[in-house]
C-alpha cells in the first residue's frame, strides 16, 4: 500500500510560510469580514407550510473553525495543507456510523509526483488528480499527515485520472464513488484502504439520440447518499459544453445500476437580474448566477421527524467569484428550495468549493477546498472546515 511521504515541516516553513504562523493583518481583516457577513445571513429556506422554516440552524451559516478547535499541528481554518501533493476535494465519512462518535476518515483527490520523478520535481498543481488518498482524524476534523493511497487510475476509461471522491458507508462495507475521463466510477471496500473497483462508469455520458439537457457532457463530481429505504441518490456536475454548468440527479436501487431523474437539472444558475429583458447584471447578481458545481448532499430529520435531504454546492457568479451553497427538499424527492444566501464564503477571496457536510449531534462540520491563502505562493488548494452553528461546542480536539 503507497504512503505518502511526511511533510517536513521545518523545509516548507523555510521556503513558503503559512498563513495561520504569520496573521498578517490584511488576512486577519479580510477574515473578520468573511466571518461577519457569514453570521449575518440567513440558511433558512422558505416555508413548506407545515414546519416552518427549513432546514433548521445546523444546516449553516457555518463559521470558520477557530485554532483552538483544531488539533495536530493545523493551523485554522485549515485542516489539510499539503503543497506536496495539492491535497483537496475531500469527502468524510464516519468510520464506525455512530454519529456521537467523531473518528472520521477523510478521503481526498490529490497529484502525486509522476513514478520516477526526482524528489524535488513537485507536481503541477493545475495537473488533473491522480490519486484518491485517506487521511484519518480521531476528532473527525483534526487530519493526520500520514496518508493512505487507496485509488490510482489504471482502467483506460479513467483517462488517467481520479478525482471528486465521494465516499459512504454502506453496511459494513465504504463504497467510494469517484470522477474520471469517461464518467463517475464506484470502487468498494470491507476496511476502507483496499477498494476493488467496477470496471466501468456506473455512470456515463449519454448516447447522443438521448442526450437531452445534458447534451452528451461527461458526468463528475458525484455526490452520493444512501437512503434509510436501501436505495441510493446521486448528485452530479454536468459541465457546460455549450451551456452553464448545472446539477443532475440521478436514483439507484443497488448503488450500480442508475437511472436519471427528471429531464432537466436538479439545480441550474439562479437568472440574473434583468436577464430575460437583457439588461446588464448589477450589484443584485446572484452568487450562483454563472454555474452551479459539485454537489454534496446530507441527510437530516427535522424537529417533528420529517427526513430532510440538504444538498451543498458551489455556486459561481459572472465575475468568477465562488460561494457555498444550499438547496433542500423534505422527503426525498420533489423540486429543492433554495436557501435565501450563502452558507459559507459570501465574502472571502480565496474561492471556497466542493464542500462536504458531516452532521453530529448538536452541530454539522462543513469541509471547502480553496487557496490556501492570499499571498502569490498561496494559490495552490488547501482543505479548510467550519461549523454550524456558530456556538456550537466541538468536542475536544485530538491528538
Amino acid at each position: 500500500m503507497p504512503i505518502c511521504k511526511r511533510r517536513d515541516t521545518r523545509r516548507v516553513t523555510a521556503r513558503r510560510p503559512r498563513l495561520g504562523r504569520l496573521q498578517p493583518l490584511l488576512l486577519r481583516a479580510l477574515a473578520a469580514a468573511c466571518a461577519a457577513s457569514q453570521l449575518v445571513a440567513c440558511a433558512t429556506l422558505p416555508s413548506d407550510g407545515e414546519e416552518g422554516s427549513l432546514p433548521n440552524a445546523g444546516a449553516g451559516p457555518f463559521r470558520e473553525i477557530a485554532q483552538a478547535e483544531l488539533g495536530s499541528a493545523r493551523a485554522a481554518p485549515y485542516v489539510m495543507d499539503d503543497d506536496d501533493h495539492f491535497t483537496r476535494d475531500v469527502s468524510v465519512v464516519d468510520l464506525d456510523g455512530d454519529p456521537s462518535t467523531p473518528a472520521a476518515a477523510g478521503f481526498f483527490a490529490a497529484t502525486l509526483r509522476p513514478e520516477g520523478a526526482p524528489e524535488d520535481t513537485p507536481p503541477d498543481p493545475l495537473a488533473p488528480p491522480s490519486a484518491i488518498v485517506r487521511h484519518d482524524a480521531a476528532d473527525g476534523r483534526s487530519f493526520a499527515r500520514a496518508a493512505a493511497t487507496v485509488l490510482a487510475p489504471e482502467l483506460d476509461w479513467e483517462g488517467g485520472t481520479v478525482a471528486a471522491p465521494s465516499a459512504l458507508r454502506v453496511g459494513g462495507e465504504i463504497w467510494l464513488y469517484y470522477a474520471a475521463a469517461g464518467g463517475i466510477g464506484l470502487a468498494r471496500s470491507a476496511d476502507g484502504v483496499t477498494f476493488a473497483r467496477e470496471p466501468a462508469p456506473v455512470l456515463a455520458p449519454l448516447a447522443p439520440g438521448r442526450a437531452g439537457w445534458e447534451r452528451g457532457a461527461t458526468p463528475g463530481s458525484p455526490g452520493v447518499v444512501h437512503l434509510p429505504d436501501g436505495s441510493f441518490r446521486m448528485f452530479y456536475e454536468v459541465p457546460g459544453d455549450g451551456g452553464a454548468p448545472a446539477i443532475g440527479e440521478a436514483r439507484s436501487d443497488d448503488g450500480l445500476a442508475w437511472e436519471r431523474v427528471g429531464d432537466g437539472p436538479a439545480l441550474a444558475p439562479a437568472p440574473r437580474p434583468g436577464a430575460a429583458a437583457g439588461a446588464p447584471d448589477g450589484d443584485g447578481e446572484p452568487f450562483d448566477s454563472a454555474a452551479v458545481l459539485d454537489p454534496a448532499p446530507a441527510l437530516a430529520v427535522s424537529a417533528t421527524g420529517r427526513p430532510i435531504l440538504r444538498v451543498y454546492y458551489t455556486g459561481r457568479d459572472g465575475a468568477g467569484r465562488s460561494a457555498i451553497g444550499l438547496v433542500a427538499r423534505v422527503g426525498y424527492d420533489g423540486p429543492l428550495q433554495r436557501a435565501a444566501a450563502p452558507v459559507f464564503g459570501a465574502s472571502s477571496a480565496l474561492a471556497p468549493r466542493a464542500p462536504s457536510v458531516v452532521v453530529y449531534p448538536g452541530f454539522s462540520l462543513l469541509f471547502v477546498t480553496q487557496a490556501a491563502g492570499t499571498r502569490a505562493d498561496q494559490g495552490y488548494p488547501a482543505v479548510a472546515a467550519g461549523v454550524a452553528p456558530a456556538d456550537a461546542a466541538l468536542p475536544r480536539p485530538e491528538p
